[in-house]
């Protein structure tokens, strides 16, 4: 069965596991002995565009430099800054995935010579030293198996540097090049050390701040006592600051609040005055030049007090949706306040901390999970991004090719995650997301955003003795037989219990405890907030009214991915969705979704979706525990498909428009291709490594141009962008190898969709790079 629907690929991210890594250059054909062209020569012009901003763990200033800046991420890399913030640049990238930059020193007696200190949470970090400005570093033998959460200098011996590391506290006295751990196994409790400050008076007095309470120091750290008194208990101190005018004069931040001491620690007094939901303040500044103005970056907010942080003088000036790691002040500037955020990078103050605005220029830091071009609309990309820290994500907008981005998430709920992007065949203003509350739809190209099932009315519900209107699971096709009154109740209750929202045993009585359970449901998953058991929450569930002939469903869940095809009876266009409870179909996703069953013995969380554009009625399944399911009768019946093992879930399905028995497989181990629509299947290729290969591209004008990105990376070796010219025979890498690129685990591949000479890679940690085809590459975008 013929259709002209165009293809649509979509890309899906997952999880990462252990792969080798081989690399080589082919230019030969395996199975003609043809030459071919090289795959390697691609581009040597790859832009990180943005979208701007992302996660900045640390931020500092030079102190010699008041234009001079550097941040951390939470991915080994680090980006400087020349002009004050508006403009940065990746400075070296450590190759160490997930690694927390977290304490960067700039020495104040030779700018050049720069102290880092990282962790991986609980596993090791390291310490890293740069003399030439941060172009080569050397890391600590000594602190190599560390995880280090706080780094201090002395300023009154500066070769004096201590670290606070998860197993206890190291002190270097020749600048960071030889360290030695400190006696600390004697004091109960100093260990998990997160943060550090040291007398400016004198390198002997040392505080420490536990993930249970402070510790203090008064002989360069060889004995130590507790300093709570004041401090309630199992307090995580996640910043000491010390007055620079008045040494005895410190303020800790804690789990449990803000506390000040005005006798060196002997004694604490717990700050009011900041909310506390607001109290994880993970960055607390006396200004250097400006007594009395503090400064507190929280999980909810930046906040400022022009009192020395006394009670009632405290005051939010930015969004609560704000979470603040670092605060950097030059004192020759006093007004300019830089903090480094979760989501949004770096942002400045020219007013004392009254007002910000990003200052994200050349940097991104974002998780790009998901790229498409605009069928219609040249130079129109949508991109979507997951929030690494605080979950969630954003989803942009580019209208110039990506060179610059804006974020269009009108009406989106707070904590939502696009996985899948999806232009309707019919009418390209519509949009459709997949994502962990369901399918999300713009009706104005990605203006504004509602859930697909804003126009289904909450039916009033019937009388009965629980009050509610009766109900029936829904199955594919099929309508319970008539329940007994109280029986929609009772199906509630089993649902709700299912999901994890307890109600206790269920009794299809809908007491206080089932609407409290009720209520959180809906809450939770964005729907209408009834505390009633009304349609939109009973669909949402899986469920029906028992008098509806209806067997549709509402996804309120994740939904992974989403193609459209066509309905093999109607010959109407028909969107797919996967999802883990399994595979669902829609002629109009406003009215609901019935689900594709696979079948007991076959896994139903489904990842990813293949179509057959020239015989609709084939359709291929990605699995997490199944390995590949392959369906010739429109979803009728499944198959689990040999040659592509179950062991590994499968990320990502391509099969090629103009050859559909062309179809290549990505699954978190390895990369699987097929020339006979299936039957029979071969592993990998030529050159290209194990890997997790999260996103395969073909090119439309040309089935022999095939792109594979694989997210997998440790250390030097793994992650990149692989290409072939012979349909996947063999491959080339093509992103730079001299680690130019601040991240090489590679999420999402999409071609511009005027003339394929723009490539855009959606990467783990910088965004969206933007890369133009080269000349020498320019035969290959046609046959």
């Amino acid at each position: 069965m013929k259709n002209t629907l165009p293809k649509l690929i979509v890309i899906v991210a997952c999880l990462l596991i252990l792969p080798l890594r081989f690399i080589a250059q082919g230019s030969f054909d395996d199975a003609t002995g043809e030459s071919v062209a090289d795959p390697g020569k691609y581009s040597d012009d790859w832009r990180a565009n943005g979208p701007p901003g992302g996660d900045v763990r640390s931020l500092v200033v030079d102190p010699n430099n008041a234009d001079r800046f550097y941040l951390g991420t939470l991915d080994a890399q680090i980006y400087t800054s020349l002009d004050a913030g508006k403009s940065w640049d990746l400075l070296y990238n450590f190759n160490r995935p997930k690694l927390f930059v977290d304490h960067i020193i700039v020495d104040p007696r030779d700018s050049k010579t720069l102290y880092v200190a990282a962790h991986r949470h609980k596993e090791a970090g390291g310490f890293f030293k740069s003399t030439d400005g941060g172009r080569k570093w050397r890391e600590s033998p000594e602190l190599k198996n560390e995880a280090l959460h706080s780094l201090t200098q002395a300023d009154a011996d500066p070769n004096v540097l201590i670290a606070g590391t998860f197993n206890g506290i190291f002190r270097s006295e020749d600048s960071g090049d030889t360290w030695t751990q400190l006696p600390t196994y004697n004091t109960p409790g100093l260990v998990h050390v997160e943060s550090l400050a040291i007398d400016p008076r004198t390198a002997s007095t040392i505080y420490a701040g536990t993930w249970y309470l402070p510790y203090k120091s008064t002989d360069g750290g060889q004995s130590w006592r507790s300093i709570k008194n004041g401090i309630i208990d199992d307090s995580d101190i996640f910043a000491i600051d010390i007055d620079p005018r008045d040494p005895n004069h410190i303020i800790a931040s804690a789990c449990s609040g803000i506390y000040e001491s005005k006798n060196g620690g002997d004694l604490w007094k717990k700050v009011q005055g900041i909310p506390s939901q607001s109290r994880r303040t993970r960055a607390i500044v006396q200004h250097p030049s400006v007594a009395g103005l503090v400064f507190a970056g929280t999980t909810e907010g930046f906040w400022r007090s022009d009192r020395g942080g006394e009670d009632g003088s405290w005051m939010v000036t930015t969004s609560r949706q704000l979470e603040i790691n670092s605060i950097a002040i030059h004192p020759s500037r006093p007004q300019l306040i830089y903090i480094g955020t979760n989501n949004y990078g770096v942002m400045v103050s020219n007013d004392g901390g009254k007002n910000f605005v990003p200052t994200n220029g050349g940097y991104s830091g974002r998780f790009a999970n998901v790229i498409l071009s605009d069928r219609e609309t040249p130079n129109r990309i949508y991109a979507a991004t997951i929030n690494t820290t605080t979950g969630g994500g954003f989803l942009f907008v580019s209208t110039d090719n990506g060179e610059t981005w804006r974020p269009s998430m009108r009406n989106m709920p707070p904590r939502l995650i696009t996985y899948s992007i999806l232009q309707d065949v019919r009418d390209a203003n519509v949009i459709y997301l997949g994502t962990n509350l369901g399918v999300y739809q713009s009706l104005d190209r990605g203006t504004s955003w509602a859930p697909v099932w804003t126009v289904i009315k909450a039916a009033a519900p019937a009388k009965g003795r629980a009050g509610k209107k009766k109900a029936s699971t829904a199955g594919p096709a099929a309508v319970a037989a008539k329940p007994k009154s109280d029986e929609t109740a009772l199906k509630l209750q089993q649902a709700l219990n299912a999901a994890g929202y307890k109600v206790g045993v269920p009794d299809g009585r809908a007491g206080k405890q089932t609407i409290a359970a009720l209520r959180k449901y809906q809450t939770d998953r964005h729907l209408p907030v009834t505390g009633k058991i009304d349609d939109i929450t009973l669909k949402s569930l899986g469920l029906t009214r028992a008098d509806s002939a209806e067997a549709t469903v509402i996804l309120s869940d994740a939904v992974n991915a989403l193609v459209q095809t066509v309905d093999i009876d109607t010959q109407q266009p028909l969107i797919l969705a996967a999802t883990n409870s399994g595979l669902y179909r829609s002629l109009d996703p406003t009215k609901g979704w019935q689900k594709l069953a696979y079948g007991a013995d076959l896994d139903p969380r489904t990842s990813c979706i293949s179509t057959d554009g020239q015989n609709p009625e084939r359709i291929l399944v990605g699995t997490a525990a199944s390995g590949l399911l392959n369906s010739r009768d429109g979803g009728k019946s499944w198959q689990r498909v040999a040659g592509v093992p179950s062991e590994a879930p499968v990320n990502t399905i391509a099969r090629d428009s103009q050859r559909p028995n062309y179809i290549y497989v990505g699954t978190k181990q390895s990369f699987y291709m097929s020339r006979d629509g299936g039957v029979n299947w071969s592993r990998r290729g030529g050159n290209l490594p194990f890997g997790d290969f999260t996103s395969i591209l073909i090119n439309p004008r040309n089935g022999d141009e095939v792109f594979a990105g694989n997210a997998y990376q440790t250390g030097e070796i793994g992650g990149g962008v692989y290409r072939s010219v012979n349909a996947g025979q063999t491959w080339a890498r093509i992103d730079p190898k001299e680690n130019r690129l601040p991240s090489q685990r590679i999420w999402a591949l999409a071609f511009d969709s005027r003339d394929q000479n723009t490539l855009f890679v959606g990467s783990h940690s910088a965004g969206v790079y933007v890369v133009p085809r080269g000349a020498s590459s320019l035969s290959a975008v046609s046959q």
